[in-house]
């Protein structure tokens, strides 16, 4: 059997093909490599905190920007963003920013998304003592995020803290899926499923409402789920039972562009073990000794912000923004706060014979019963 023969003419054609191929490659990966990544990333952060509006101007930092492995993507090193926080009036000194940090972010885009119109990305960051990873979508139809965490810390998250009052420590995990329509949250739809263990709340120093420090409560675990639909996040479950505390919260919020400027709208009972109310001479002062009718400390501070039942265990209505969340009693106790707030301000005004002052202190009333 004869085989035909080679022609070596076509070989060096090939060769010539290998040649540009080989060009090319090394062209992309050199430019890939020799990138002006430091002007990026000055233009990123300049971009991004030249579009922050007044009251919530958050600033971005990064300390470096370099290419990843992961083609075509970046990795980014200390990566901040500076929360302010809000001014306290007649303060001697205002309270520090607070920030929320990523050791590395890594970012990777997908080339395939960008023949079809669309950019869409991959990502994975150390973050909050845990990791954080998933994708988001960026389209004309609209946006998708998906977020996987593992093993965060949710006190390191400045909203959160700030929207539960008290500084927090354990570990949190769990999935989180939004979806955009049309870039307009009113129509977003999704689903939050998260869980934490060992969940510590306070720190004995911290305190509510600027009144009293509680001692480091121990909640335990705690399990968060709920539906977003027509860009509301209904809760159909948050609870958590511990060793110190048992609590459960329901409602909705309402989404914004802005996380902290999301409006919420729930209701939150809570009580506390029977143990660590009398744990020590401190906690007995603080809640009432067992056997006595006179409230605790505990009590007297939180009365017009908590409603305190029956059985011993407090609820409250928290409204507002998630950046100024404010906690009010629940039911006919608000009513009465709101009264005797009211009443006080007109005894005032009649003691003072100040006519201006009983109007301004009816127009503060009319204001508080507004919604």
């Amino acid at each position: 059997m004869k085989f035909p023969k080679f022609d070596k003419s076509k070989l060096k054609h090939l060769k010539w093909v290998g040649y540009f191929f080989a060009y090319v490659f090394a062209f992309i990966i050199f430019a890939y490599v020799s990138f002006p990544y430091e002007r990026l990333r000055q233009y990123v952060v300049s971009t991004y905190n030249s579009n922050q509006t007044p009251p919530s101007q958050n600033r971005l930092e990064i300390d470096s920007l370099s290419w990843s492995w992961r083609f075509p993507g970046l990795v980014a090193e200390g990566v901040r963003l500076v929360i302010p926080t809000p001014p306290v009036p007649d303060a001697e000194k205002q309270p520090p920013p607070q920030y929320l940090e990523a050791d590395q972010v890594v970012v990777s885009a997908s080339a395939l998304a960008l023949l079809t119109g669309s950019r869409k990305a991959s990502f994975g960051a150390h973050a909050l003592d845990g990791e954080i990873s998933g994708w988001a979508r960026d389209s004309a139809a609209g946006r998708h995020l998906e977020l996987q965490l593992d093993g965060v810390n949710p006190g390191g998250i400045p909203q959160l803290a700030s929207a539960v009052g008290l500084p927090l420590a354990g570990k949190l995990d769990g999935t989180i899926s939004v979806e955009i329509p049309e870039n307009n949250f009113s129509k977003a739809e999704g689903t939050v499923d998260l869980a934490a263990e060992d969940l510590v709340l306070g720190d004995g120093k911290a305190k509510i409402q600027n009144t009293i420090a509680l001692p480091e409560l121990h909640v335990g675990a705690f399990t968060l789920k709920a539906q977003i639909t027509g860009g509301r996040l209904k809760i159909d479950e948050c609870t958590a039972q511990g060793r110190d505390l048992d609590l459960a919260l329901t409602g909705n919020i309402r989404l914004r562009p802005k996380v902290e400027n999301s409006v919420a709208d729930m209701e939150l009972k809570f009580s506390f073990a029977e143990k660590y109310r009398t744990q020590s001479d401190m906690t007995k002062a603080l809640f009432g000794q067992p056997d006595s009718k006179l409230p605790g400390i505990f009590d007297a501070a939180t009365s017009s912000h908590l409603t305190k039942n029956e059985d011993g265990s407090y609820g409250t209505r928290l409204a507002g923004t998630l950046a100024r969340i404010q906690p009010r009693p629940l039911g006919g106790a608000a009513r009465r706060a709101k009264d005797a707030s009211g009443s006080r301000r007109r005894s005032r005004a009649s003691r003072r014979g100040a006519k201006g002052e009983a109007d301004e202190a009816e127009a503060d009333e009319a204001a508080e019963d507004a919604p």
